[in-house]
This record gives structure tokens, C-alpha cells and sequence, in this order.
């Protein structure tokens, strides 16, 4: 590694077929050392950004440089934002590359630190007019979302054990760790939020004991607060409850961080996404109800998919990182929509437990 004053040069950092070169820029105080002999991964990478953003200051920024056969084809740029890692800028070099599919490998590379560094929002230092470019992103999975800012979205499906066979329940839990699935949705019901009743502590526990997903809780429950700590301690990685609950919202949220969770909050179908504006920078995860919550099997209700638009547009708007999650009626026949809505997460109970292959119900809903 060569260590200059303004610059870091990491040479000959592999990642896939790509050959990559990290330099740190905007940093006059960085000393001067050389070591030809270190030789790094891509998790080298990965740990060094993140060891490195800590220092951050407001002008800061990373640039990773795409190299293929010592052919300099792009560049990433780490763009700070208030402490943390907010943007990424990707520059491809010529249309020559595109050409060649140099650019393609180069956004696969953007989009595997983007996956691993918890980032959402890449902003394009090409010219926002090139159509060619706006292709290459599409394809590349990308969402546009206004001017040259792109969104990549990881598709995720959560099975809700509520529609498993509770007979079967570790059999059906089994089934989700072998499959494509990279959450598992607990629904939790009190028979007063909501008009039916579910299942608890003892359900989840058993659930997490042999599950090796993350577990998605679901409080449909009054006053919510009250069991956020005991859901943690039982193994919920996520916490949602809903805002329609709660009567003090932000407490709730703190609370469940607090406990060692990232916090979710939900709203039923009639409740406005305007209510979520005064909570959307302290929570992790928004879930919008597209039926009405009690029960499964329901018709999926169209207008969730403007509530999803216009909840993607609030978190633009704050420059957040929160995932949108969408629960009710969806199955491999409407996904595709809901994805492009803006969303990140799909809960699918119905669809996944009554199809006839549930691994393969997973599949095509993430492929829809």
C-alpha cells in the first residue's frame, strides 16, 4: 500500500473479474509510508471503508477506480454526508466501454459495496440526458429517481410463518432456511388492535431457535412498547409496530433500539404517509399495510402502490436510509409493481405456504 499526503492507493484489489484501485482523497494530514507487498481482498476493501468514513469530514470522499487488465474503464466516489456514507458516484470513462460491457462489470463491482455498506442512493457523474447510461443502470437494477440519482433495491421476500402449517412448523421453517428468502415475517396479534389473535413468545422462540433468517416481527398490538424488549430477547432482529398503536411513537422507536433492534413502524391502509414524515429519519424500515391487518388471504388494495411512491419520495426528500416493506395480497403475479413502487420488501403468507412449490414461489416472486 502507498500512503501519500491527499491520497491512499490500494493496488491490485480484486473483486470479481474486476481489478481495482482505492485512493482517499480530501485528507492533507494523511503521512507517507510504502509496503509492495500487501496484497487485498475485497472484504480489505470493505473493512477499510469502513474503518475509514469514521473520519469523514463534510467534503469527504472515497474514489474507487474500476480498472480491467491494467485498463483504467471508471471510477466510484464515496460521497460523506453528515458522518456517514450517504451517495455513491460511479463515472464510466467512455462509450468505447460500455461497449465492451466494461461498464456493466463496473456497476455489478458499485453494487456489491453498495449491498455490503448498507448504502441505497447512487448519484451518476454521467450526464443525465445520456440514454445509453440510463439503460446501463436499468439493467443493472437501478431505479431512477430524479435528475442522475439512482437507486439499487435488493429484492426481498418475507415468508409470514402466520400462513405455515403449525403441525409442521420446523418442517416450514426448514424450508425457508433452504430457500431464497432472507427474512422470515412474525405475525403478532392481540385480538384488540386487530380483530383476531395470533401467537407470541413461545412461537417465535421456537421459530428463531431453528431459523437462520432474519426475523421480521409484526406487532399488531396496543400499546406495543410494553414488549419490545422481551421480542428482542426472543430473537426479532426487526421490530415493527404500527403508528395507529403507540401513543407516544418516538418512544416506542428508542425503545427498540434501545433493546438492540432496528425499529419499524407500520400504517394501516386509511392512515395518510404524511404521519410518518415526523418519525421517517429515526426509523429503520416503514411497512405499509396493502390489506387491512387481521387476517391473511386478502385482496391486495392498488392505492398502496402511490403510498409506496409517495413514501419513497419522503425518504429522498430527507436522505434517509430506510427500507419500505409491503405487506398483503401479494404474490409472484403482482410483485413486479410492487417493486417498482419503490419497494425493498415483499411479505408474502398466502402465496408462498399454499403454492404447491414454496421455494419456487420464492423465486418468482424475487424474479417478477
Amino acid at each position: 500500500m502507498r500512503i501519500e499526503a491527499g491520497k491512499i492507493t490500494l493496488r491490485s484489489v480484486d473483486i470479481g473479474d474486476v481489478v481495482t484501485i482505492l485512493q482517499w482523497e480530501n485528507d492533507p494530514n494523511l503521512a507517507q509510508y510504502s509496503d509492495p507487498h500487501e496484497i487485498y481482498t475485497e472484504q480489505d476493501i470493505v473493512e477499510f471503508i469502513v474503518e475509514q468514513q469514521r473520519g469523514f469530514e463534510a467534503n469527504g470522499q472515497l474514489r474507487l477506480m474500476i480498472c480491467l487488465d491494467n485498463h483504467p474503464i471508471g471510477a466510484i466516489d464515496l460521497f460523506n454526508h453528515k458522518g456517514t456514507t450517504a451517495e455513491v458516484g460511479v463515472l464510466i470513462y467512455s462509450e468505447e466501454n460500455r461497449r465492451q460491457g466494461y461498464a456493466t462489470q463496473a456497476l455489478e463491482c458499485v453494487k456489491e459495496l453498495m449491498l455490503q455498506l448498507g448504502i441505497s442512493t447512487l448519484l451518476s457523474t454521467v450526464d443525465e440526458q445520456n440514454k445509453a447510461s440510463n439503460r446501463l443502470f436499468e439493467r443493472c437494477g437501478f431505479t431512477k429517481i430524479d435528475k442522475n440519482r439512482y437507486r439499487y433495491m435488493k429484492r426481498i421476500v418475507a415468508p409470514s410463518i402466520l400462513s405455515a402449517d403449525f403441525g409442521n412448523l420446523e418442517r416450514d421453517t426448514l424450508m425457508l432456511n433452504r430457500s431464497e428468502a432472507e427474512w422470515v415475517h412474525v405475525d403478532v396479534m392481540d385480538g384488540q388492535f386487530v380483530p383476531n389473535i395470533s401467537f407470541g413468545f413461545p412461537v417465535l422462540k421456537a421459530v428463531t431457535k431453528v431459523s437462520t433468517k432474519v426475523i421480521d416481527t409484526h406487532l399488531m398490538i396496543v400499546e406495543p412498547i410494553r414488549y419490545v424488549e422481551q421480542f428482542v430477547k426472543a430473537g426479532s432482529h426487526y421490530v415493527t409496530f404500527h403508528l395507529e398503536a403507540a401513543s407516544d411513537v418516538k418512544q416506542c422507536i428508542d425503545a427498540i433500539h434501545n433493546a438492540g433492534a432496528k425499529a419499524g413502524i407500520s400504517i394501516k391502509p386509511a392512515t395518510p404517509v404524511s404521519a410518518l414524515e415526523p418519525y421517517i429519519d429515526s426509523v429503520d424500515m416503514v411497512l405499509i399495510m396493502s390489506v387491512e391487518p387481521g387476517f391473511g388471504g386478502q385482496s391486495f388494495i392498488p392505492q398502496s402502490l402511490d403510498k409506496a411512491r409517495e413514501l419513497r419520495a419522503m425518504i429522498a426528500a430527507h436522505n434517509t436510509e430506510c427500507i419500505i416493506e409491503m405487506d398483503g395480497g401479494i404474490s409472484a403475479d403482482n410483485a413486479a409493481e410492487v417493486f417498482a413502487a419503490g419497494v425493498d420488501a415483499i411479505v408474502a403468507g398466502s402465496a408462498v405456504f399454499c403454492a404447491e412449490n414454496p421455494e419456487a414461489e420464492i423465486v418468482k416472486i424475487l424474479n417478477a
